[in-house]
């Protein structure tokens, strides 16, 4: 299960520990620690204050009880637990930008802007344009004051997770922190096919492509040789993405693309223009010809790498640990019998192994410099962090959230699984000011790790996952972790840099144009040379500068 997909969202079902006695007291800011307002940080308001906000809903999202984004179970509990009443300026269900076009117009009409909001990934760009607006607070001081410690120290596991949101030295927006490690991914390989092939998992180039040619041609299940596809991959997209994904092809020789990786210098250069990457796109190239990856490889996004792997017809799928339990689940639907099982990357000729690394953000919160209380986000928020991020037993969210929405209770006072809960799940995670509730990036992988060693679940998180992630989950979280060293992020975490504001729309098309060529033989593997002066005479040359600028700046 996974969070690019609704069924998945039993991820941001995960709940925390603490007190929120470190949470901060005395005198409040309206916009940075330092000014002084009648306003004191209190666990419970009275009367109740307000926090003003916005909504981009999930399409996917659904209500119950005749609810709404603004007006539903957690906007109940928030008034009658803190005193806080979250008022919605809008909302706008989020299909097709439409939540970011709404903020953007909001801005430029110079309508009232929202106390708090929490913005996504998916819009990146939005975020740095409403943090360069001036309308949104430096957040540094109030974290500092009012975090909880148990929040700190979540935050504190990746200093880096503030770098795309600091202006000047000044923090101006609060990652939301995500889940350490849940796009890393591992091989998934039909282990009966290899079972009655009489092969073991192949852990080098050499072995695998041995194994491709063999579910191929000798397929077990009597699949003739145009129906099967050994390895499902796809690349509409990305050359670095979560599922289908072929980077670490290009990581068996020494780089990872679309990403700034570390290079022996100390410098950041952009994967996409190394030497290893004719390496990959030659062997990528040699296994289209051979038909062990889809023909229509670079029109697949994601989601349609899968299709074969659920179909029965692919014998290797790339995706993280959490995939056992969607899509590949339901591959015994179509081929009975199908066995998945996880396997490390294979290393490359020179045993190099690389894959690309989680970020453990998803969006940032921004707070407006004119809200009135700004300390009431972090009593709302702090909470969230001590007691829904990964609670001890007897938390006031030990089974989930809100009873008959994330969870509920069968006759004997068992939780039950959640597609058994009266009127339907409901992801009411979704419901709460920051997306996701509270994620501390580590805890995840400490409970499967906890369970892959045999451990019976204890706290909420640990028999959320035995319960509700795929059988195969832990095992493999160990496989992932086993190969923990040959993650590697994106080192580039800053705000867009001007060049890239103007030049990397085109710089990705040449970049997607003379890879896709190549694969599929419209142009010799020899071209790539070409297509890394093109890309350095075309703004390359000046990203790479502004890139290494910045890297610069925070290594100070």
């Amino acid at each position: 299960m996974g969070i690019k997909k609704t069924a998945a969202v039993l991820l941001t079902t995960v709940l925390t520990a603490a007190t929120l006695a470190a949470c901060g007291g005395g005198t409040g800011s309206s916009n940075s620690a330092s000014a002084t307002t009648e306003n004191a940080y209190k666990e419970k308001y009275d009367p109740p204050v307000t926090i003003s906000t916005v909504w981009g809903i999930d399409p996917s999202l659904k209500f119950k009880n005749g609810e709404s984004a603004e007006n539903n179970v957690a906007t109940k509990w928030a008034k009658d637990k803190f005193g806080i009443d979250i008022k919605s300026l809008w909302s706008v269900t989020d299909t097709n930008g439409a939540f970011a076009t709404k903020m953007r117009l909001s801005m430029s009409s110079g309508q009232d802007m929202p106390d708090v909001v929490t913005i996504g990934d998916t819009d990146a760009q939005l975020a740095q344009d409403l943090i360069d607006s001036g309308i949104y607070s430096e957040v540094g001081p109030l974290f500092d004051k009012y975090a909880s410690d148990t929040w700190k120290a979540a935050m504190a596991e990746d200093p880096n997770v503030w770098n795309p949101y600091i202006r000047e030295g000044k923090k101006m927006g609060i990652p939301v922190l995500d889940y350490a490690y849940n796009h890393d991914y591992v091989l998934w390989i039909r282990q009966d096919w290899l079972d009655k092939l009489n092969m073991k998992a192949p852990t080098t180039m050499d072995e695998l492509e041995k194994v491709m040619d063999a579910f191929k041609t000798k397929n077990p299940d009597g699949l003739s040789p145009d129906k099967v596809i050994p390895l499902s991959i796809g690349f509409k997209n990305s050359m670095n993405t979560w599922m289908g994904d072929p980077s670490w092809i290009f990581g068996a020789y020494g780089t990872l693309p679309q990403q700034w990786n570390k290079a022996a210098d100390g410098t950041l250069q952009y994967g996409s223009i190394q030497p290893g990457m004719k390496q990959g796109l030659s062997k990528i190239k040699e296994w289209f010809d051979k038909g062990y990856i889809p023909k229509e490889a670079a029109l697949w996004d994601e989601n349609k790498t899968s299709e074969p792997a659920v179909a029965g017809t692919a014998g290797i799928l790339p995706g993280p640990y959490w995939m056992s339990g969607w899509p590949l689940q339901d591959t015994v639907k179509n081929a009975p019998g199908a066995v998945w099982k996880p396997i490390a990357i294979p290393a490359g000729p020179d045993g190099k192994a690389m894959r690309h690394g989680t970020a453990t953000t998803n969006g940032v919160t921004l707070i407006n410099k004119n809200m009135k209380n700004p300390e009431a986000f972090f009593t709302y928020q702090n909470y969230m962090f001590d007691h829904l991020a990964n609670p001890k037993a007897d938390s006031e969210f030990d089974n989930g959230l809100f009873k008959g929405y994330d969870y509920d209770l069968d006759a004997s006072g068992k939780v039950m699984p959640i597609d058994k809960i009266p009127g339907g799940y409901v992801n009411s995670v979704r419901y709460l000011l920051v997306r996701d509730g509270a994620r501390i990036p580590n805890a995840q992988m400490d409970a499967l790790l906890k369970l892959a060693d045999g451990a019976k679940p204890e706290t909420r998180l640990e028999r959320d996952i035995a319960n509700n992630y795929g059988p195969l989950t832990p095992e493999a979280a160990k496989v992932l972790m086993s190969q923990k060293d040959i993650s590697y992020p994106n080192m580039f975490t800053g705000p867009t840099t001007q060049s890239m504001k103007t030049k990397m729309d085109y710089l990705n098309k040449i970049e997607s144009q003379a890879f896709n060529e190549i694969i599929y033989g419209k142009s010799p593997v020899d071209s790539f040379d070409t297509f890394v002066q093109t890309w350095k005479s075309s703004g390359g040359d000046d990203v790479t500068k502004e890139v290494n600028d910045w890297y610069s700046s925070i290594q100070k």
